[in-house]
């Protein structure tokens, strides 16, 4: 398997086998906040990751995109005496791929990508339903810190 940013020739591949596929499942679990902009969904390119310094997208190959994983770099703020962090803001993998290892490529790869670029930690947020998810990102060593509350205004 080959795990690696996109080439501009692969974007529009990546966007529809792993990227509207993600946005579906996303929407699915918790529709009410994840109500998708079905525009934005049919012009996804990409570029929000790709065109951003502070954001990259890794894919995983084999040989057809079969994962990807987004995320970039955060500022801690100046109170705080620690470094940046990259932040994973989504990580999908096609249903008959799952629990092969794909994730994992994928998470060490954005880990790696983080540090290459001096970040301190690593942080991400999963729905709390997503059972799967946590017991995934535990095992790679994540731990929960914060929960995360919301409210319709």
């Amino acid at each position: 398997m080959d795990v690696r940013v996109p080439s501009d020739s692969e974007r529009a591949a990546v966007a529809d086998r792993l990227l509207r596929p993600a946005y579906r499942a996303a929407e699915a679990v918790d529709p009410a906040f994840n109500d998708l902009d079905e525009s934005v969904v049919a012009d996804e390119d990409c570029s929000r990751w790709l065109d951003d310094d502070g954001r990259t997208m890794f894919a995983a190959y084999d040989p057809e995109p079969v994962g990807v994983v987004t995320g970039g770099v955060s500022s801690s703020p100046e109170l705080y005496a620690r470094g940046d962090s990259c932040y994973v803001d989504g990580l999908y993998v096609v249903p008959e791929r799952r629990r092969e290892g794909v994730a994992g490529e994928l998470l060490d790869r954005m880990k790696a990508w983080g540090r290459e670029r001096g970040c301190e930690y690593a942080r991400l947020s999963v729905h709390v339903d997503n059972h799967a998810a946590m017991a995934f990102y535990e095992a790679h060593g994540f731990e929960p810190k914060f929960r995360s509350l919301r409210r319709r205004l």
